[in-house]
């Protein structure tokens, strides 16, 4: 009974084996790759900087007030980067004099691009968070002062060599400490400081 069995079990086999299968399922094509992000370049500067008034308190408008210094603008593949900027403070009112260190600690930019050929043009917000101001008084005596503001930068760049300039600017002194040779030696309020700004250098 077996042999038998077997016989008539071949020809099924043989017409399942010939019946064509459901159709496969049409695969998805990979996706797309991501796009590359397009980053910005590092840059070293020279800038001068010039407070050309002053209105609130901890402030004096009757200063002549100049900083000259270096900034290095990190490389970034987002849309913001950071300003890190150390110049030589120098301020005058008089007999009074004093020099020392103007550093920007926590600055950031948002570059927006207007103009792209051989002449790149950038518009770039400038948002301090954090800037102390180092000086030491002719004839004894220093001083710290604290300070946050924003900034509208207006940028060129020919051939990896750029110039900005920043007409619209606006700083938040609220912080000043003072050595012991002035009374009192700590003072806290909210002045308005108006620099202009301009920079000179090299991308690379």
């Amino acid at each position: 009974m077996i042999v038998p069995a077997i016989i008539l079990l071949v020809p099924l086999l043989a017409i399942v084996a010939t019946e064509p299968s459901a159709p496969s399922q049409p695969q998805l094509p990979p996706p797309p790759p991501r796009p590359t992000a397009v980053g910005t370049p590092f840059r070293l500067g020279l800038t001068y900087t010039r407070v050309l008034t002053e209105d609130g308190d901890l402030t004096n408008d009757q200063l002549s007030t100049n900083a000259l210094g270096l900034v290095f603008i990190s490389p970034s593949t987002t849309y913001v980067r950071n300003h890190f900027a150390i110049a030589h403070q120098w301020e005058s009112l008089g007999a009074y004099s004093a020099r020392g260190f103007r550093i920007d600690l926590i600055s950031f930019g948002y570059p927006i691009h207007l103009w792209s050929s051989q002449l790149r043009l950038d518009l770039e917000p400038i948002f301090t968070a954090v800037r102390g101001e180092v000086l030491f008084v002719s004839g004894g005596g220093r001083f710290l002062r604290m300070e946050g503001g924003v900034g509208l930068e207006l940028s060129a760049t020919f051939r990896r060599w750029f110039v900005s300039l920043q007409p619209l600017a606006i700083d938040f002194r609220y912080w000043t400490y003072r050595s012991s040779a002035f009374t009192p030696q700590s003072q806290s309020g909210l002045g308005r400081v108006f620099p202009f700004r301009v920079a000179l250098g090299y991308e690379f």
